[in-house]
């Protein structure tokens, strides 16, 4: 599996393709093989990255069915973030009367679940209300304690003392934004997932620590910009927002995480990373980008601005790399598992340069995985 890899000479000649069709030929000489080959022409962008997402979980499941535990309870953690993502997914279809059926593109098949199968079915009618849902999610899915506390916190001003009761969660998930659910289900799901490899000891306990506490990191940083944005979609009260939504372990800790969940202004962010230098310096890369106004993410992209999440997506492909430096511990299978998932977001970036007539910026959002040391 790490050697499988898109080498650098495989982007040289992905770069050469003039037509998505010449991409799946490209393609075809690298570990992906033929995993296009059924697909007919004209081929779509969206297609050539959902059989992309199909192949990654076909190998992690085939990775799993060799484990044993503790990997075992390991890789179902890996794939409970992207339950939570369908969960969402699902539920905003669900608020907007889209039948289940038509989300199937948007799907992550990583995050697939056993109730997952009902509920795309075609005669699953979600007009009724959530009561279905709730007993799928809440019930029969690893992800439902972190469900049935962020419902439990929302709901925690009612006067029931018997918990949340199923009748009312379709006027609860109604009135609370879905990003602010989604922000809380991430929470709870990251600091069980850094308990658990905390557990383990060892190497494991080390790797899983740094690549865990650098990814609570990152979610306080995007999480503190996007709630500076007056337009942005979750707005939560600030005296909230720490409690809520900022894992709780990290390399901030509580004081500079509990600091930047009260910032106001782009001065008082400064101030509170001057003690962390190493993200002061990311946050000061990725201002000019914040403060472009009304220009589209390919617009920027192309001028060579580059939003957090990019320089985030960068630092992360060098610590997850590095955890293959080290033997005998968990941590190579989350990595590999991001690396591949920054591969297929290389592999769109193309594609959509490609039928963009654009081929000139692929490079500016490539980031190779595994590039010979220089």
């Amino acid at each position: 599996m790490r050697s499988g890899f898109l080498t650098v000479g495989d982007y040289g000649r992905m770069k050469h393709a003039d037509s998505l069709e010449d991409l799946r030929s490209a393609l075809e000489e690298t570990d992906y093989g033929s995993f296009l080959q059924d697909e007919p022409s004209p081929l779509l962008t969206s297609t050539m990255v959902k059989k992309a997402y199909e192949k990654l979980a076909d190998e992690f499941r085939y990775l799993k069915a060799q484990s044993v535990e503790p990997l075992t309870t390991f890789m179902d953690f890996i794939a409970r973030e992207k339950m939570i993502d369908n969960v969402c997914m699902i539920i905003q279809g669900a608020l907007n009367n889209k039948a289940p059926a038509e989300l199937q593109e948007k799907i992550n098949p990583l995050g697939r679940f056993d109730g997952m199968n009902t509920i795309m079915g075609e005669k699953f009618d979600v007009t009724g209300g959530f009561d279905d849902l709730y007993r799928i999610f809440l019930v029969e899915t690893p992800i439902g304690p972190y469900f049935e506390a962020y419902l439990s916190y929302v709901n925690k001003d009612s006067d029931m003392a018997t918990g949340v009761q199923h009748t009312e969660i379709g006027g609860i998930l109604t009135k609370q934004d879905l990003e602010l659910m989604k922000a809380m289900l991430k929470k709870a799901w990251l600091e069980d997932f850094h308990s658990f490899c905390q557990r383990q000891g060892g190497t494991t306990a080390e790797t899983m620590g740094h690549m865990l506490k650098t990814e609570a990191d990152f979610r306080v940083l995007l999480l503190t910009v996007n709630a500076m944005n007056p337009e942005a979609e979750v707005q939560v009260d600030m005296a909230k927002r720490w409690e809520m939504m900022y894992p709780s372990f990290g390399y901030f800790e509580e004081q500079g995480s509990r600091a930047l969940s009260l910032v106001r202004t782009d001065a008082e962010v400064q101030t509170a990373l001057e003690p962390f230098g190493q993200y002061k310096d990311l946050y000061t890369q990725v201002k000019s980008f914040y403060e472009v106004e009304n220009v589209g993410e390919d617009k920027l992209a192309m001028s060579g601005f580059q939003s957090m999440e990019d320089l985030i997506y960068k630092g992360n492909v060098h610590i997850y790399e590095m955890a293959f430096e080290q033997q005998y511990h968990f941590g190579v299978f989350y990595a590999w598992v991001k690396l591949r998932e920054q591969e297929v977001r290389n592999v769109r970036w193309i594609a959509e340069m490609v039928v963009l007539d654009k081929k000139e910026h692929i490079d500016s959002k490539i980031i190779p995985i595994f590039k010979p040391r220089e």
